[in-house]
């Protein structure tokens, strides 16, 4: 069963947690519906930081989505540089251990899951991360 708090920030997000064990299917199903068609973001790094990392999750209404983080470095008087990585696959949001989990499988058969919760700021932390949500801005 999944307790959580219905709240200001749930609704801003477009999803309505309830606190009763009996409603778990239908705060799965809100979590779905809150999160498709969305972009999440998360920015590690300022512009003054010689590190940073820039990461989007677009979480398509098809039950697909893609992952792209690129980040850059730079050590002064030595070297910098610069990387980016897209993973593509598929997600869902399932109930495990009385948690509400992001479940993924790449493209290349690659499974996983992520706790999923709102953060008392209005974002979305998966596994750690506090994304920012942008309804609407999958663009797939």
């Amino acid at each position: 069963m999944v307790y959580l708090k219905q709240s200001a920030i749930a609704m801003a997000l477009g999803v309505f947690l309830v606190s009763t064990p009996a409603d778990a299917e239908s705060i799965m199903q809100q979590w779905k519906q809150g999160l498709s068609g969305s972009r999440l973001t998360s920015y590690s790094g300022s512009a003054i930081s010689s590190n940073s990392t820039l990461t989007t999750i677009n979480f398509c209404r098809n039950g697909r989505y893609s992952y792209y983080k690129e980040g850059s470095w730079y050590v002064p008087g030595t070297a910098g540089g610069a990387s980016n990585s897209t993973i593509t696959g598929r997600w869902d949001i399932q109930e495990n251990y009385n948690h509400v989990m992001l479940v993924y499988v790449t493209d290349n058969g690659e499974q996983g899951a992520f706790p999923i919760y709102l953060q008392n700021n209005g974002r979305v932390n998966i596994g750690g991360t506090a994304f920012a949500i942008q309804q609407g801005g999958a663009g797939c």
